[in-house]
């Protein structure tokens, strides 16, 4: 670079330090403002984090999480199985046994939920007729039959 560019550059920097440290005064200046105003809203907003997620959240991931031990257990379960079989421990016989075991198990809690459907539809559809007869046929609504009263008998005649 020439001897003229290098004092170009100098005397640019020269006038420009003025303003480059006036406005890093300014930028502090700013942040401090900046995080004065905003530090209470910052600190406040995190409180009311911690306690939405100690009301909210947090319960609900306990509940998450117990729902899930029964699962955990049964896939613990069934890992251990699998690994039984896998290392010959069980016989093919077992395990076709256990298969048809919990197809039989499936099957009748199948027809159990079918026959109390059943039930309850029949129950209800009898409620429903006797409600029925009741509304169509009250007995208040019947005519009284007349009287059937037999004559006595006069006195000297046989009958």
């Amino acid at each position: 670079m020439s001897h003229n560019g290098k004092s170009g550059v100098r005397h640019a920097a020269d006038m420009v330090t003025p303003y480059a440290v006036t406005a890093k005064d300014s930028a502090v200046q700013a942040a401090q403002q900046a995080g004065a105003y905003l530090g209470p809203k910052a600190r406040q907003a995190a409180l009311q984090a911690r306690v939405k997620y100690a009301t909210q959240v947090a319960p609900r991931v306990e509940k998450a999480v117990a729902a899930a031990g029964p699962a955990k257990e049964e896939a613990a379960a069934r890992s251990q199985a699998a690994l039984s079989a896998l290392r010959g421990e069980v016989s093919p016989r077992e395990l076709r046994a256990a298969v048809r075991r919990g197809q039989r198990r499936a099957r009748t809690g199948r027809l159990v939920r079918r026959v109390g459907l059943l039930g309850l539809v029949a129950g209800g559809a009898f409620v429903a007729w006797k409600w029925w007869s009741g509304q169509t046929n009250p007995d208040w609504l019947m005519e009284p039959s007349p009287a059937t009263e037999v004559p006595e008998p006069e006195e000297g005649t046989l009958g």
